[in-house]
């Protein structure tokens, strides 16, 4: 039997291979391993989660087609999912061709990332206090602008967690349960819902945006927390127009709540409660009404090292489509977020909820996801709430049962199937959010009576200590005892998964003791959130921060690297006669420059409408995507011909089918916003390509030099600045009768499909139109960097033609500071692979 041991580390994104020779562990060079030279850092980032059989496939191959033997060194969570994936291996073979023997643990994400933090810190105040070289230290500072603003973006790094579920499924008392305070309305109407977006904030506000048709605009409105005075206010504003009803009606309310003594919470509570009530669509008396997002920053007490934002999204409605819209769009170009399906246990089967619906349905196919939105469904969290009003025969039930999701009748315009999810393979929780708000409430003494009432009433169900021991059981054999509600998790067909997240409350409730506190918070644990909040934090930790932490480590590299290159290009160039770099400088400064404009020149002037359709593979498929889209709207107008209806619900029908339509055009965009990057990025880089082709055609520039000049910072490219058409109403009651009247129904198709043409062409020119505008822009400023460079490395070389011994001087300078940071750069790495100095 082979011995092996595979490291692997989720920030560097990395595997490593090594054999045992001579009783050691021996690292195996990829060069010596056709099968697994696919898997080396040359051939790009390695994501452990993203393998499969054809992974151990390989290995299998590569070590003559024998049983091997493992030991895997990496965090505790990748050798969890390394565990499951050979266990699943070994039984597809149906023999056991791989076993761990050892595992070696390294340190956690959190760990690494302080451990980069603290490196990027020192590189950064080593480099802006020892360089002395000061072309070379002005063109770090701009450099370290750039890398300012990218650290910034990501310690901004969101993980989105998406509540979804039947009106009444309680999304909002579980996120009030989370937060620990009651900010979110509870028991609303479900006709005007919104959406709420609930951002983790140490400063309490409220921001939204109110529409007013009467004067065809749209204004930002905040509301904000004033300590000085205790309560919210209204921010004012110099916009003369803004809504005087909606301003009136928030003003009375803060100050309202504020004279009635309420906390904070409480009056945050109430003021959302008042916007909920605001309608959400255009108003016959042309009154202001909230059809968006509206934004909650508020703490969220899970994680201190990620910022996570809830949706919470509105249940049955009549207005799904238009939810769907305005979830897609929050969620564009977001990375990290997971579902959150909740089921209120007596209304499992919930017919009407057209968000849940399409968001599931939309997303189970990833060749469909073309919205750029990334939910990670297998990893999706589904939590049976309310679990305190069933008893634990049935609650024992739902962890097997298939639930059947379905559109509301009227919603549907083509034959949809309805949806079953097969809860016996999901990751499944089970809650009482009342329990663990209540719990949380008297812990932080803002509990009231009725709360108080009903734990006194639910105390010997909900305060029972653990008695068994899940890691001697079976997870499927445990007792799960009344009011002990994690007991009843299960993570879809991962067994150790499942003992383990049990174990972890029945150590937590176990040490919360006997004493008064420690019964209410054990209560916490009981009700189910807890193991809920460990399985949120360690999706977190697995992904967003081991990105934040990859993308922290790239970025100082980078900036390292420029100072390295900047340093070896003046070495190489002082072996040179002045004669020589007199030279250098004056066809740097000016053919170099006149060639590098040119090429800049003569490139804009080939992005045209016609080169983007015909050359442009990404534009081909936008095309692809609207013709889709085009024929789609023509079966939705077909709807009308054969739909015996009567002219009282025409119009109804064709509000579906508009809504219908507004989503095509918003997938349109979302199309485009997908691809709009790697065409411009596409561009700056074919431009790239080209420059550096001509300045390496100049004789006596050498290599370094050339390196030096072409290293140029990544482009950043824009937000686009364009948003998704919608159709006109078009149809109106009287114009329903009309065309019942005349029984000219085909009228109704024939505009209805020149609308929806007309609409994506005038998208499609947009987009064409932004596209040739950025690119030139961001062309542009390429090449200024180009010439920067050019001004810089001359710089430097004036003085070493001028001043020899000072360059020189400098020189040995910028040489220590980069030997000392590669030394740290080593110690973070053998930190990060867990090896001994």
């Amino acid at each position: 039997m082979k011995e092996l041991m595979i490291m692997y580390h989720p920030v560097k994104k990395e595997i490593r291979f090594f054999g045992r020779f001579k009783g050691d562990f021996v690292e195996i060079p990829y060069e010596d391993c056709p099968f697994l030279v696919k898997y080396s850092p040359g051939s790009g980032e390695f994501l452990l989660q993203n393998q499969g059989s054809a992974f151990f496939d390989d290995i299998w191959e590569q070590f003559s087609k024998d049983n091997v033997n493992l030991t895997f060194k990496g965090t505790k969570i990748d050798y969890e999912d390394f565990r499951k994936k050979v266990l699943d291996y070994n039984e597809e073979k149906g023999k056991e061709i791989f076993k761990i023997s050892e595992y070696i643990e390294l340190p956690n994400v959190s760990e690494i990332y302080e451990a980069i933090s603290k490196f990027c810190d020192e590189a950064l105040a080593s480099f802006d206090t020892e360089l002395k070289n000061q072309e070379t230290k002005q063109m770090f500072r701009l450099r370290k602008k750039l890398f300012d603003e990218r650290k910034a973006v990501l310690d901004q790094d969101e993980v989105n967690l998406c509540l979804v579920g039947t009106y009444s499924a309680g999304k909002s008392t579980f996120i009030n349960a989370i937060i620990g305070r009651r900010i979110l309305p509870e028991s609303i109407n479900s006709e005007t819902a919104k959406m709420f977006k609930i951002k983790n904030s140490k400063t309490p506000k409220v921001n939204f945006t109110l529409h007013s048709s009467k004067e065809n605009r749209a204004d930002n409105v905040q509301i904000v927390w004033n300590e000085a005075i205790g309560q919210f206010e209204v921010v004012k504003t110099q916009n003369p127009h803004e809504d005087g009803v909606i301003r009136k009606m928030l003003d009375l309310e803060t100050s309202s709540v504020a004279e009635l003594g309420l906390k904070q919470h409480e009056q945050l509570c109430r003021i959302l409660k008042r916007l909920n009530d605001v309608p959400n669509h255009e108003q016959p008396d042309g009154s202001s009404y909230i059809n968006g997002i509206i934004e909650v920053c508020y703490p969220i007490p899970l994680c201190r090292d990620i910022n996570f934002t809830f949706f919470d999204t509105p249940g049955t409605d009549s207005n799904s489509a238009e939810h769907l819209l305005i979830l897609k769009e929050a969620l564009q170009q977001q990375t990290n977020s997971i579902l959150i399906v909740m089921y209120e246990p007596t209304k499992m089967e919930g017919t009407g909820n057209s968000v849940l619906y399409k968001l599931i349905n939309g997303f189970r196919d990833g060749s469909k996801n073309d919205q750029g939105v990334s939910i990670d469904l297998d990893r999706s969290f589904h939590v049976i709430n309310q679990a305190d009003t069933k008893t634990s025969k049935d609650l024992k039930l739902l962890r097997n049962k298939k639930v059947m999701v379905s559109l509301k009748e009227e919603d549907k315009i083509c034959d949809e199937e309805d949806m079953e999810i097969d809860l016996s393979q999901a990751r499944l929780f089970f809650v009482s959010s009342k329990a663990a708000y209540i719990s949380k409430a008297i812990q932080a003494n803002i509990d009231l009576d009725d709360e108080r009432t009903w734990l006194a009433n639910h105390k010997n169900e909900i305060n029972n200590e653990p008695t068994v021991d899940p890691f001697t059981e079976n997870p499927s054999n445990i007792q799960a005892e009344s009011g002990i509600f994690y007991r009843y998790d299960k993570l879809a067909n991962a067994d150790f998964e499942t003992k383990e997240l049990i174990a972890d409350s029945e150590r937590a409730a176990r040490e919360c003791g006997n004493a008064l506190d420690g019964v209410i918070r054990r209560i916490y644990v009981n009700s189910g959130m807890y193991a809920i909040e460990q399985e949120i934090m360690k999706y977190a930790r697995k992904y967003a921060l081991a990105v934040k932490a990859k993308g922290l480590y790239d970025s100082i590299e980078n900036l390292i690297n420029f100072v390295r290159v900047d340093y070896e290009a003046i070495e190489n160039q002082a072996r040179l006669s002045k004669e020589h770099i007199e030279k250098n400088i004056e066809i740097m400064k000016t053919s170099m420059v006149k060639d590098i404009e040119a090429a800049h020149d003569e490139y804009v002037a080939r992005i045209t409408d016609d080169s983007l359709e015909t050359q442009v593979a990404e534009i081909k498929e936008l095309v692809h995507e609207i013709e889709k889209r085009q024929e789609a709207a023509s079966r939705q107008a077909d709807k009308m011909q054969w739909i015996a209806l009567k002219p009282e619900i025409f119009e109804k029908k064709n509000e579906i089918i508009i809504s219908e339509l507004n989503r095509y055009l918003q997938e349109i965009d979302d199309v485009y916003k997908r691809i709009r990057g790697n065409i411009l990025s596409s561009q700056v880089q074919e431009l790239k390509n080209i420059i550096v082709k001509r300045i390496k055609e100049y004789k006596g520039i050498d290599e370094g030099l050339i390196r030096r000049i072409a290293d140029i910072s990544e482009t950043e490219i824009p937000p686009s600045e364009l948003t998704a058409l919608k159709m006109n109403d078009y149809i109106n009651e009287q114009k329903a009768i009309l065309i019942f009247n005349t029984m000219d129904k085909k009228a109704y198709k024939r505009d209805l499909e020149r609308a929806f043409n007309a609409q994506t062409v005038e998208q499609f020119v947009a987009y064409k139109e932004e596209v040739i505008r950025v690119a030139r822009q961001r062309t542009a400023d390429m090449v200024e960097e180009f010439k920067n460079n050019i001004d810089t490395i001359s710089g430097s070389l004036e003085l070493l033609v001028k001043d020899e011994s000072r360059a020189i001087e400098e020189q040995k300078k910028a040489k220590e500071v980069l030997d000392m940071i590669g030394a740290k750069d080593a110690e973070l790495n053998r930190k990060i692979w867990g090896e001994k100095d």
